[in-house]
């Protein structure tokens, strides 16, 4: 069977699950009382798109590529419903931050709590204590480091990162560093220059202000897709 075929059908399938996760998102429930009267964000036709590209970027990582990390398909089973159920919440959480700039507390808890039970399942079915430790330590090292970057910016007068964010790193750099530090370091890496690039054009745009806000999460989970896919490859090549 081709490397694809599982990757592809997973894509579709939850694609096709997507389609109604978009029209709850579009009732936008999630809204504060304060928030109700910002303006209609539109129909979500993306977020189907996004939940089967990142879900076969998932499924190509967790089945497809070689790794010490992943020695054989029980711990390959254990993290698939892990990580794709992380994957609906990220994108979920993308959709809500892109929609009121905040990353809920609902599902943001929920979804650390996922990886939090997944990965020492996945390490005692055989995935080792070696990949859970790092995992661990990759997210405590991701928060930190969000964490102090929130602080800088709050210290010179600027929103553009929140405790949302540092959770998200959290998260993000958690299920990275299961696969290895080059996927975590890349990921972390990557979400930061992509959302610096986002702010910058939001800036020439004139659509924020030095001291405004956006959105940071979706750049947050493209880098960590970045890193997913190609931090592995990016590691043998320095080798």
């Amino acid at each position: 069977m081709s490397p694809l075929v599982l990757p592809v059908l997973v894509a579709v399938v939850v694609a096709g699950l997507g389609i109604p996760v978009a029209r709850w998102l579009e009732q936008t429930t999630y809204r504060k009382p304060d928030e109700v009267d910002e303006p209609y964000p539109g129909r979500r036709w993306w977020v189907p798109v996004a939940l089967g590209l990142s879900a076969a970027v998932v499924m190509h990582r967790v089945w497809q590529v070689p790794d010490d990390a992943v020695p054989g398909w029980p711990v390959a089973a254990v993290l698939t419903p892990t990580l794709l159920l992380v994957t609906l919440a990220c994108v979920c959480l993308a959709a809500m931050d892109l929609d009121v700039h905040r990353l809920p507390d609902r599902i943001m808890w929920p979804t650390m709590g996922t990886l939090l039970v997944g990965l020492p399942v996945a390490a005692m079915v055989g995935g080792g204590l070696e990949p859970l430790l790092r995992a661990l330590l990759a997210g405590l090292a991701a928060g930190g480091f969000y964490l102090l970057v929130a602080l800088l910016s709050l210290a010179r007068g600027s929103l553009a990162l929140g405790l949302g964010d540092v959770k998200l790193a959290a998260v993000l750099g958690t299920g990275l560093g299961w696969f290895g530090w080059a996927e975590a370091m890349l990921g972390i890496y990557a979400g930061f220059i992509v959302g610096g690039l986002f702010a910058v054009g939001l800036l020439l745009t004139r659509r924020v202000s030095w001291k405004g806000d956006f959105a940071y999460g979706p750049a947050m989970m493209v880098g960590a897709l970045v890193g997913l896919l190609l931090g592995g490859p990016a590691l043998a090549g320095l080798a």
